[in-house]
C-alpha cells in the first residue's frame, strides 16, 4: 500500500474515533438533557392539573378559567388521574393504565414525587393534600415527540459522520499528494540513476525538514560510497600499473640471467637489481595496504597535521635537500587537532611536497598553515614550471601528467592518490597555477 493511501486510511481511522467519540458524548448528553427536560413539563402540568380539580373552590372563576385554558393547551384530559386515598380514580380522563400500579402510588405517598417512564409514555406523580382529602395526581407525556426529536439528532449525527470521514478522506488524499511530491521526487531522481551519473546528489525543491534531513543523509551516503568505490578503482588502477613495471624486469633480468653462465660479480651485480625490484614492490604493496585499508575501514584517531606536515618536510630535507620555508599562521591551535589516519595523510602531503621539490628544480618551496575563518587551510607553494589550464582540469586523475611534465620522472599516480586520502578526511584539494609556479591548497573541514 502506497504511503499516501495509509495516511489516508490512518487519517480516516483517528478522524473516525474521534468524532465517533464527540458524537456519542452529543446523542447521550442531549438524550439526558431532553428527558429530564421532560420529566420538568410533565411536573409542571402535574401541578397544574392538580390546580384545576382541586382548588376550584378556593380560586376566582377568572383565575380557574386561565388554569383551565393553560391545561388544555399543554395536556389532554386523557392523561390526567387523580387517585383518593383508596387507589380509586376519583378525577380525570385517563383509562385504565396497567403501568400505574399500587406500588408506584404508594411510592408516590411516600416519597410525595416520582417520575417514570415506560416504552411509550413519560410519567409524573404528584401526592397533594386539599380540604377535600389526600390525592394521587398522576399525568404522562407520549414520548412520540421527544423520540422524533432524538431520532432526528442521530440521523443529523450519522450524516455529519460519514460526510466527515469522506471529507477527510479527501483531504488527506489532497494533501497526501502535497506532502508525498517530496518522496516521487526524489524516486524519479533515484530511478533515473545509472553508471554515468550515480554519485550525483539528490534534489528536493519545496520540501520540508524531514525530508531534507533524508536528502542530505542520502547525499552524504553517496558521498561517502563515491569515495569508496574511487578508492577501489584508484587501488585496482594502482595495482594494474605499479605491478606490471617491477614484475617484469624482475622475469626479464631472471631470463637474461639464466641464458649463459655468469661470474661472481655479474650474479651480485644481478642480485643487487633484483633486491631493487624486490624493494620498488615492497614500496609499492605498502601503498597498496594502505589503499585497500581505506577502501573499507580504517581506524581514525586524534593527529596533529602540523606534526604530519613537519615530519613530511623532514623527510624532504633529508632525502632531497629541499630548500623549504615553513610558516605558521593559526589564530586557534584547536584546528591543528583532526580525527584521522596519520600514515593516510602522510602519505598524501609527502605526495604534494615532493611534486613541489621535484617541479621546481629544488628550489625554495613554502608551506604556510593558517587558519582562515575557523577553518584550517595548508598551502603547498612553489615556484616550478607549474600547470597549463588545459591540464588542471585532468591534473588529479590517475596516471595523467602535464605536457611540461615528461622531463621529470613520474607515474602520474601522486595526485590521484593524495586527493583520495583528502577526501576520505573530509578535505578538500585545490591547485591554482599560472605559467611559472604552482599553489596547492587543502582545505580541512574535518573540524
Amino acid at each position: 500500500m502506497e504511503l499516501r493511501n495509509r495516511l489516508s486510511l490512518y487519517s480516516v481511522l483517528i478522524f473516525s474515533v474521534v468524532i465517533f467519540l464527540a458524537s456519542a458524548t452529543i446523542y447521550f448528553s442531549f438524550y439526558k438533557w431532553m428527558k429530564n427536560n421532560e420529566i420538568k413539563i410533565l411536573e409542571n402540568k402535574t401541578l397544574l392539573a392538580a390546580w384545576y380539580y382541586l382548588e376550584e373552590d378556593e380560586l376566582s372563576f377568572s383565575k380557574h378559567e386561565s388554569i383551565k385554558g393553560e391545561l388544555r393547551r399543554s395536556i389532554s384530559r386523557s392523561d390526567i388521574a387523580l387517585f383518593n386515598e383508596q387507589n380509586i380514580l376519583a378525577r380525570g380522563e385517563m383509562e385504565a393504565d396497567k403501568n400505574i400500579t399500587i406500588d408506584k402510588l404508594n411510592s408516590i405517598r411516600k416519597n410525595k414525587q416520582l417520575s417514570f417512564t415506560t416504552k411509550e409514555y413519560f410519567y409524573n406523580g404528584i401526592f397533594y393534600e386539599d380540604n377535600e382529602g389526600d390525592f394521587v395526581v398522576v399525568t404522562r407525556e407520549l414520548k412520540k415527540g421527544f423520540e422524533h426529536q432524538i431520532n432526528t439528532l442521530l440521523r443529523i449525527l450519522i450524516i455529519v459522520f460519514v460526510v466527515g470521514v469522506l471529507m477527510i478522506y479527501l483531504f488527506s488524499q489532497f494533501l497526501g499528494r502535497f506532502a508525498y511530491a517530496p518522496i516521487l521526487q526524489i524516486m524519479d531522481q533515484i530511478k533515473d540513476r545509472d553508471n554515468v551519473n550515480f554519485y550525483e546528489p539528490i534534489r528536493v525543491e519545496k520540501s520540508y525538514s524531514e525530508i531534507e534531513e533524508l536528502v542530505h543523509t542520502y547525499n552524504h551516503f553517496i558521498e561517502r560510497l563515491g569515495q569508496t568505490f574511487l578508492v577501489q578503482k584508484n587501488f585496482i588502477d594502482y595495482v594494474s600499473h605499479e605491478l606490471r613495471t617491477p614484475m617484469t624486469a624482475l622475469m626479464g633480468t631472471i631470463d637474461v640471467s639464466q641464458n649463459k653462465t655468469r661470474s661472481t660479480q655479474e650474479y651480485q651485480e644481478t642480485i643487487a637489481l633484483l633486491k631493487q625490484y624486490v624493494n620498488d614492490l615492497e614500496e609499492t604493496l605498502d601503498k597498496m595496504m594502505l589503499l585497500s585499508g581505506a577502501k573499507t575501514t580504517f581506524e581514525f584517531e586524534e593527529v596533529r597535521i602540523d606534526e604530519i606536515i613537519w615530519k613530511v618536510i623532514e623527510n624532504a630535507i633529508l632525502y632531497f635537500q629541499a630548500e623549504i620555508d615553513v610558516s605558521i599562521e593559526v589564530r586557534y591551535p584547536a584546528l591543528l587537532k583532526i580525527e584521522g589516519n596519520a600514515d593516510l595523510l602522510e602519505m598524501a602531503f609527502n605526495n604534494i611536497v615532493e611534486n613541489a621539490v621535484k617541479y621546481s628544480d629544488n628550489d625554495e618551496v613554502k608551506v604556510v598553515i593558517k587558519s582562515v575563518d575557523r577553518t584550517l587551510v595548508v598551502e603547498i607553494i612553489d615556484q616550478g614550471v607549474g600547470v597549463s589550464q588545459s591540464d588542471l582540469k585532468h591534473i588529479t586523475q590517475n596516471f595523467y601528467r602535464g605536457e611540461n611534465a615528461e622531463a621529470f620522472q613520474g607515474k602520474g599516480i601522486g595526485l590521484s592518490m593524495a586527493q583520495v586520502v583528502f577526501a576520505l578526511h573530509q578535505m578538500k584539494l585545490f591547485i591554482y597555477s599560472e605559467d611559472v609556479g604552482t599553489r596547492v591548497q587543502i582545505v580541512v573541514e574535518n573540524q
